[in-house]
């Protein structure tokens, strides 16, 4: 809802009202034409706007807002085409001063005669968006993809960065590119949307914004401010949410007895780590989790300050409740006549299986998305040196779903300064996988000037559900090589591939430790050895030994018996 102040509620809600509208057209050829209710058809002034566009709740929706008229004029009906038109609500407050509300700024696009009236049909900034998406890679935080593509479509960001700063990965790095199957601008603002938990509009002013649906009451609306409502006797609440894509995504209980909210076409969910991608579906579930409203359908007098995705409180409803609150999904206000908003969502008894049609649709997807081949493409954003200290090149992430192969190929422009004029360097490449140095190598003596290489590395038998860094490093020895920022042209492609992502949430840490300095080990020194060394040819001998025992004492059982030591037994050894 529009901030407006207590004077123009007490009017809007008044049983009767003096309220008037007024218009600018800046036509393309360069006129002006200004208009007031006198100048239009009674009851032709109609603004239609929503952000859904089927029958149940979702994220991403970017729907354009129309507003269609029928203008007494006798200008050529050709002249409008392509004009701007302005819109301002007015109304007389308790103190006789007048109240201007905006209604929007719209570029017409459909201009009809008859005798009487030009009918009008013109559609809000939106309209901008419908810009062919060239495929350029839209990288960064939401904000600033968003004012990468204000920038191409002509438009404002009516935000700040501290604003978009309350959704849900409003802080995290996403990319889009021409892969993602994204036709326009507005898909990609869609896709944008979708991750912050919300949907894409304009403001009053035209200025690009993406919303919320209201967590709290705008506005409350008794009897005596509704002329009809039909509110259903269930209630919407989501207790889980899938993202379907090369690699699904769950969040929540289904067997909860809620709904299911279900994204097939959710481009930015898919790319990167799985626990990075489940974290964002995870913010977004979260957010999903906490509405809950009724589904109705409100007839009441016009107020033009109420937009799509305000709650609204229904007071005084028969029932046990009393009450209900209700997202406004779908909005038409008419200048002078009835408004209706509409809030659309599934009966929660009424929600089966998927048709059989759906299951073969979604396995059909599935294997087309398996079978496709992927590319991750990167080029250095600033210049590279290389000398005889080993430079990465460059450095390529990447996720498999499937075991497959992957090819790297490169083209490397670059300039060869070889130290010793009119001489020569070697150039020496080499090719890691996630830190550790592959297999191969190449090596090239390059002279002074211009050169090409034309790099190609197989990764062979590459395991399913796992990711890695590829990267290249350079040395130069006996000069040194540089490389033009954007020089680089490399691309890793391969099947079973998940969709790039601007951040891996990978950290590369490298501390380079200076090699110590160590002092030569002194010479050893041997003390000096004397010795005399005779030769002399020599006869062997044979050696006897003889040894005479003392006298021995024999002591039997008997009386004790003394040997002379004469009698005593020589022995030879």
């Amino acid at each position: 809802m529009i901030p407006v102040n207590q004077q123009y509620l007490a009017a809007i809600r008044a049983p009767v009202r003096t309220d008037r509208i007024t218009g600018t057209i800046q036509l393309a050829d360069g006129g002006s034409l200004e208009f007031t209710a006198d100048d239009l058809m009674s009851g032709s002034v109609t603004i239609d706007d929503q952000c859904v566009s089927g029958d149940e709740l979702q994220f991403g929706c970017v729907y354009l807002g129309q507003a269609a008229f029928q203008l007494r004029t006798q200008l050529n009906r050709y002249r409008f085409y392509g004009g701007r038109l302005t819109l301002t609500y007015g109304i007389r407050l308790a103190d006789g001063s007048w109240y201007e509300l905006p209604l929007g700024v719209y570029t017409i696009s459909e201009a009809e005669r008859t005798a009487l009236y030009v009918s009008i049909k013109a559609y809000d900034n939106a309209l901008l968006l419908d810009k062919a998406f060239d495929g350029e890679a839209l990288q960064g935080t939401p904000f600033q993809m968003l004012c990468r593509i204000c920038e191409k479509c002509g438009l404002t960001l009516g935000q700040t960065e501290g604003e978009l700063a309350a959704f849900p990965n409003a802080a995290e790095t996403f990319q889009l590119d021409g892969e993602d199957g994204c036709e326009s601008y507005r898909d990609c603002v869609g896709a944008i949307a979708q991750v912050l938990a919300g949907f894409g509009t304009v403001d009053r002013a035209g200025a690009l914004v993406i919303r919320a649906f209201s967590a709290q009451p705008s506005t409350a609306l008794g009897p005596e401010a509704r002329t009809g409502a039909t509110v259903a006797d269930y209630s919407c609440r989501y207790t889980s949410l899938v993202i379907e894509g090369a690699q699904d995504f769950s969040c929540g209980d289904a067997a909860a007895g809620g709904l299911e909210m279900r994204m097939s076409d959710a481009p930015l969910f898919g790319k990167g780590l799985t626990g990075r991608n489940q974290a964002v579906a995870d913010a977004v579930f979260a957010a999903l989790s906490a509405i809950r409203y009724v589904p109705a359908t409100l007839t009441m007098a016009g107020d033009p300050s109420l937009e799509c995705g305000d709650r609204i409180t229904l007071t005084d409803l028969p029932g046990a409740g009393g009450s209900a609150e209700m997202l406004v999904t779908h909005r038409v206000w008419k200048f002078r006549g009835r408004q209706t908003l509409k809030a659309v969502g599934r009966n929660p008894y009424l929600v089966g299986n998927r048709s059989r049609t759906d299951t073969a649709l979604r396995r059909l997807q599935t294997q087309a998305d398996q079978s496709r081949t992927l590319s991750y493409r990167f080029t250095n954003p600033v210049p590279v040196t290389a000398g005889t200290t080993q430079v990465q090149l460059c450095r390529i992430a990447f996720v498999t779903t499937q075991a497959t192969t992957l090819l790297f190929l490169a083209q490397l422009p670059l300039s060869a300064q070889p130290a010793a004029s009119g001489g020569t360097l070697l150039l020496r490449v080499a090719y890691y996988l996630d830190g550790t140095p592959l297999d191969f190598s190449l090596a090239q003596t390059l002279p002074a000037g211009e050169h090409a290489l034309a790099l190609c590395y197989p990764l062979a038998e590459v395991a399913a559900n796992t990711s890695g860094i590829f990267s290249v490093r350079i040395t130069a020895e006996g000069g040194q090589v540089t490389v033009g920022a954007n020089g680089v042209q490399a691309l890793l492609s391969g099947r079973s591939l998940v969709e790039s992502s601007a951040a891996d949430n990978n950290l590369q840490l490298e501390d380079r430790l200076p090699s110590p300095a160590l002092a030569a080990p002194a010479r050893p020194v041997l003390d000096s050895l004397t010795g005399q060394v005779s030769a002399a040819p020599q006869t062997p001998q044979r050696r006897t030994g003889q040894e005479t025992l003392a006298p021995l004492r024999w002591t039997p059982a008997g009386p004790a018996v003394d040997i002379p030591a004469e009698q005593a037994p020589e022995l030879e050894l």
